[in-house]
C-alpha cells in the first residue's frame, strides 16, 4: 500500500471484501515480522496473523474500534503471540512431566524385573520339597490344607516349610540386595 492510498475507516473496510482485502495485504507482511520477533517461530506467526485476520471478518459485525486500525492490528497480534507462547510453554511443561513419568514407571518396571529375577534365584535355591510347596502356595494360590493332600503331609508341615521358605527369601533377597 503506498502512503497516498487510504483505507477506508475500519467499518467500513470490514464491510467491504475489497477494502478488508487490501487492508490485509498491507498490515499481513508487518504483523508477521512482529509477531516473529515474539515467538521466534515463521510458521506460528503467520497462522497467528491469518487467524486475527480470520476472527476480524467473521466477527466484523460485532467489532468496534475507535482507534487507528494499525494499533489495533498490533496490539491484537501481540495479545495473539502472547497467548500462543503461554500455551506452548504450558505444553512443554505437560511434556516435561510426561517423560518424568514416563521414566519413572521404566525405572519402576525395570527394578520389578529385576526383583522377580533376584526372587526367581533365591527360589531355585530352596531344597526341592521347599520351593514345590512354596509356588503351590504363592503362585498357584493354594491352600495350606489343599497342599497337605496332594504332598500327602500335615498342614503342619507345609506351614512351616512355608515359613523357612519365606525366611530363607528374605535373606537370600538382603544378600543381593534387591530390597
Amino acid at each position: 500500500m503506498r502512503k497516498n492510498d487510504k483505507i477506508e475507516s475500519f467499518p467500513n473496510a470490514l464491510d467491504n471484501y475489497s477494502s478488508f482485502q487490501q487492508l490485509f495485504e498491507s498490515y499481513y507482511g508487518r504483523l508477521c515480522a512482529y509477531v516473529f520477533s515474539l515467538t521466534h517461530n515463521h510458521a506460528a506467526s503467520e497462522d497467528i496473523v491469518q487467524e486475527l485476520f480470520i476472527r476480524l471478518w467473521n466477527d466484523r459485525a460485532r467489532i468496534s474500534i475507535q482507534e487507528n486500525i494499525l494499533a489495533y492490528l498490533f496490539r491484537a497480534s501481540r495479545n495473539s503471540a502472547l497467548n500462543y507462547l503461554r500455551g506452548e510453554a504450558n505444553r512443554d511443561k505437560q511434556i516435561k512431566k510426561l517423560n518424568i513419568q514416563d521414566s519413572m514407571v521404566d525405572r519402576n518396571f525395570l527394578e520389578e524385573e529385576e526383583f522377580v529375577s533376584f526372587l526367581e534365584d533365591c527360589i531355585d535355591d530352596l531344597p526341592e520339597r521347599c520351593q514345590q510347596v512354596f509356588r503351590m502356595s504363592r503362585f498357584e494360590g493354594c491352600k495350606q490344607a489343599e497342599i497337605a493332600d496332594q504332598l500327602g503331609t500335615s498342614v503342619k508341615t507345609i506351614k512351616n516349610q512355608i515359613w523357612k521358605s519365606l525366611q530363607y527369601l528374605r535373606t537370600c533377597l538382603e544378600a543381593k540386595d534387591a530390597f
